[in-house]
């Protein structure tokens, strides 16, 4: 109850602060961006922490955000969101081409329609030419996206979806939500596993620092190649290898990706307490 209570409540102050802010119009992307700035900030970031408060005497215990980990733990996620940028590429690849029965056919439209939308939208966001506003998309999208996305997700509902089942089931209905939420079906499933390894990293280590690192890098270097894509410098694109031609980069960043993941598990798992999670 407190958890609705509090995001009711956040709800609410984010829409007071657009109307005095922002003047709502989807058009204008400076508009945009400060209203995503407050709805990042406030219910991504201010609301776990506040819940974490009212939950605990030590809530950044709770949030497991204890600074731990040896710069090596750091080092390996790196690398491991890096080499596994091919094989989200394939994954998402395959899951574009999902298609549902022909009874389902507006729905199918209408998912279309609204991955084109949020597609055509994300690119104007990150359509930027000043080293300025290169740095607030970072923030924006990677910095502040990677904290409070985590915090949310895998610092609290993870940990309440823990509570009342196994941590492993907890892990994947945090994730599904935190791939449901962004309403891009044409990349849910990779988002859905991309949630997972965030959660997995949190239940191997009990440091929130890790996923938020993983999932910053994840975001940050969709905003470094867009804006060099759009400011004319010759780059690979990012977005494409691992598919078509490339394909075969697809299988080997999966199989890289799958190597880095077991040396992770070996060097962050933490042997649970019988009483502290249900495995």
């Amino acid at each position: 109850m407190q958890l609705l209570a509090v995001m009711i409540f956040a709800i609410l102050i984010i829409t007071l602060l657009g109307a005095f802010l922002t003047d709502y119009d989807m058009n204008n992307i400076a508009s945009v961006k400060k209203m995503q700035f407050i709805q990042s900030t406030i219910l991504f970031v201010a609301c776990p922490l506040l819940l974490a408060y009212l939950w605990s005497e030590m809530p950044f215990n709770y949030l497991r955000m204890q600074v731990s980990g040896k710069p090596s733990h750091y080092i390996l996620v790196a690398i491991t969101m890096i080499v596994a940028i091919p094989f989200i590429n394939l994954l998402t690849d395959l899951n574009k081409q999902m298609s549902l029965p022909e009874v389902l056919a507006p729905l199918e439209n209408w998912m279309r329609t609204t991955e084109a939308q949020l597609e055509e939208f994300t690119l104007k966001l990150v359509n930027v030419h000043s080293i300025s506003d290169l740095l607030f998309n970072f923030l924006l999208i990677a910095v502040i996206a990677g904290l409070g996305e985590e915090l949310f997700f895998r610092g609290i509902l993870q940990k309440i979806f823990s509570e009342w089942r196994n941590a492993v089931l907890a892990i994947w209905l945090a994730a599904f939500v935190f791939s449901a939420i962004h309403l891009q079906f044409y990349g849910f499933f990779p988002r859905m596993l991309l949630g997972a390894f965030f959660g997995y990293l949190l239940y191997w280590s009990g440091n929130l620092w890790l996923p938020i690192l993983a999932h910053t890098i994840n975001n940050g270097l969709a905003v470094i190649f867009y804006y060099l894509k759009f400011n004319g410098y010759q780059v690979v694109d990012i977005d494409t290898i691992g598919t078509n031609e490339t394909v075969y980069l697809g299988v080997i960043s999966a199989v890289l990706t799958a190597i880095c993941i077991i040396l992770l598990r070996r060097n962050l798992f933490i042997p649970k307490h019988p009483h502290s999670e249900q495995n």
